[in-house]
C-alpha cells in the first residue's frame, strides 16, 4: 500500500518537476511574476481599497437610519413648597427612538463624490504603473542573467584559446624556441580570464536570485538571444514627438498626476462648502416611559417629520483657511504634473535615441567582431611563422572576445530600451513581452 501511495505521489509531482527543470522564457518569467510579485499584489490590494471610496462617497446621498434605546432605573426626590412635603420616587425609565435623515442639499457631498472618483482613477493609474514596472523589472533581471551567461560562454571559449596558446608556448620552450616570459604572459592572461569568469558567475547567480524574488521560481535553465531573430528596426512611429504626445495621454505617472489635480480641485470645492447651507429631511418616532421626573408613570409615542436647515455663519476663519490650504495643494499638484511631463519627455527622448544609436552600434560591433576574428587568425599564423609575438596573439584574443561581449550586451540593451520606450509612452503590453521572448532560443 505504501508503495502504491509513493508511486502516486511521484506521478503527481512529475509535471511540477518537469516544469521546474524546463527552460524559463522571458514570457514565462513575466507570467510567473504576475501571480507572485509582492509589489504588484500590494498595488492590486491598494487599488481595490481605493475603489471602495466611491461607495463610501455615495453613502451620504442615501437615507441614514438610526435606532437608539435606553432602559434603566431612576430615583427622584420631589419637594413641594406649597404643601411642605417631599417624596422619594424610584421608577423604571425607558426611551426608544428611531430616526431617518435624508440629505436634500449638501454641496460637500457632491464634491466628496467627485473626489472619490478621482482618487479611484488615480489608483487605477498607479496600478497600471506597477504592472508596466513589473515587465521592466522582469526584463532587466532576465536580460542581466543572459548577459552574464553570454559573458561566461565567451570566457569559456577565450579560456580554451588562451590555454591552447599557453600549451604552444610550453612546447616551444621545451624545444628551445620559447621563453619563460612568454609562458608567464600566457599564464597571467589565462588567470585574468578565469578571474573575470568568476565575476560573471557571481553576476549570473545574483541575477537568478533577483528573478526568483520576482517570480518565485529559480531559473535552472533559460534561453539566450538568437541574433538572427532580433529585428534591427527603428521605433515606429519614427517621430520622437509622436511618442511624447502618446505618453502625455497614456503614461500612468502623468495620468496619476492629472488625477491628483482633480482630487485637489474637489478638495477646494469640499472645503468651500463650509460657507453653504445644508438641508435635510428628518423623520423620527420616539417612545418614552417615565423619561423624566415630570413624566413619571406616563407613556408617550411621538412621530415627527420635517425639514432641517443649517446655515453656517462664522467658524473663526477655519473655512477660509482650509480653502486657501486646498488651493495651495492644487497648485502643488499642477507643478508635479508639469515635472512628470518633463521627466517622461526626457525619458522618451533618451530611450528613442538609445534605440537608434544602439542599432548603429550593433552594426559597428558586428563589423568589429568580424575584423577581430580575421585579425586573430592572421596573428596566429604570423606567430607560427615567427613574425608576430606571443603578446600579439594574446592581445588579439582579448580584443575579439571583448568585442563579442560588447556586441552581446548591446543587443540585450536594444531589447531593454525598446521595452523602456513603450513603458514610458504607456503603451507597453503583454504582446510586447511575448514578442521579445520570441527573439530568444536555446543556445546551440
Amino acid at each position: 500500500m505504501k508503495t502504491i501511495t509513493a508511486a502516486l505521489f511521484l506521478l503527481a509531482l512529475k509535471p511540477m518537476l518537469a516544469n521546474a527543470e524546463s527552460p524559463m522564457t522571458l514570457f514565462d518569467a513575466y507570467q510567473q511574476a504576475q501571480q507572485y510579485d509582492a509589489t504588484l499584489r500590494a498595488a492590486k490590494a491598494d487599488n481595490a481599497a481605493q475603489q471602495e471610496g466611491i461607495d463610501m462617497a455615495i453613502a451620504p446621498f442615501l437615507p441614514q437610519a438610526r435606532f437608539s434605546a435606553y432602559q434603566g432605573r431612576a430615583s427622584t426626590d420631589r419637594e413641594s413648597a406649597t404643601l411642605s412635603s417631599s417624596q422619594h420616587l424610584v421608577y423604571d425609565s425607558q426611551n426608544f427612538n428611531f430616526s431617518v435623515r435624508q440629505s436634500i442639499f449638501n454641496r460637500a457631498n457632491f464634491a466628496g463624490y467627485d473626489q472619490a472618483k478621482a482618487v479611484a482613477a488615480k489608483s487605477d493609474a498607479v496600478f497600471e504603473k506597477e504592472r508596466l514596472s513589473l515587465i521592466s523589472r522582469v526584463a532587466v533581471n532576465y536580460l542581466n542573467l543572459l548577459i552574464n551567461s553570454d559573458n561566461i560562454h565567451y570566457s569559456e571559449a577565450q579560456k580554451e584559446s588562451v590555454q591552447s596558446q599557453l600549451d604552444r608556448e610550453k612546447k616551444r620552450y621545451e624545444v628551445g624556441y620559447g621563453t619563460i616570459t612568454e609562458i608567464s604572459e600566457a599564464e597571467a592572461n589565462l588567470q585574468q580570464v578565469i578571474a573575470k569568469q568568476l565575476e560573471w558567475s557571481n553576476g549570473l547567480e545574483y541575477a537568478k536570485r533577483e528573478l526568483e524574488t520576482i517570480t518565485g521560481v529559480y531559473p535552472i535553465s533559460y534561453f539566450s538571444l538568437d541574433p538572427g531573430k532580433l529585428p534591427l528596426t527603428e521605433p515606429n512611429p519614427a517621430s520622437v514627438e509622436d511618442w511624447i504626445a502618446t505618453a502625455y495621454s497614456k503614461n500612468p505617472d502623468i495620468l496619476a498626476a492629472a488625477k491628483d489635480i482633480e482630487v485637489a480641485r474637489q478638495e477646494v470645492a469640499k472645503n468651500s462648502s463650509g460657507h453653504y447651507p445644508t438641508l435635510d429631511l428628518v423623520a423620527s418616532r420616539t417612545h418614552t416611559e417615565s423619561d423624566a421626573a415630570n413624566t413619571i408613570g406616563s407613556k408617550f409615542d411621538t412621530d415627527s417629520i420635517g425639514l432641517q436647515l443649517n446655515v453656517p455663519i462664522y467658524s473663526g476663519g477655519y473655512v477660509a483657511a482650509s480653502v486657501r490650504q486646498a488651493v495651495a495643494k492644487q497648485q502643488k499638484a499642477e507643478e508635479i504634473l508639469s515635472e512628470r511631463q518633463r521627466a517622461v519627455s526626457a525619458d522618451i527622448r533618451k530611450y528613442y535615441n538609445e534605440i537608434v544609436n544602439g542599432i548603429a552600434r550593433i552594426h559597428a560591433l558586428e563589423s568589429s567582431v568580424s575584423s577581430y576574428d580575421t585579425a586573430l587568425v592572421g596573428t596566429q599564423k604570423g606567430f607560427i611563422a615567427g613574425v608576430r609575438s606571443n603578446v600579439d596573439v594574446l592581445n588579439a584574443q582579448e580584443k575579439l572576445y571583448s568585442s563579442k561581449r560588447d556586441l552581446s550586451k548591446e543587443r540585450y540593451s536594444l531589447i531593454f530600451n525598446r521595452i523602456q520606450l513603450k513603458q514610458s509612452a504607456g503603451v507597453l503590453a503583454d504582446a510586447d513581452v511575448q514578442e521579445s521572448s520570441g527573439w530568444l532560443s536555446m543556445r546551440q
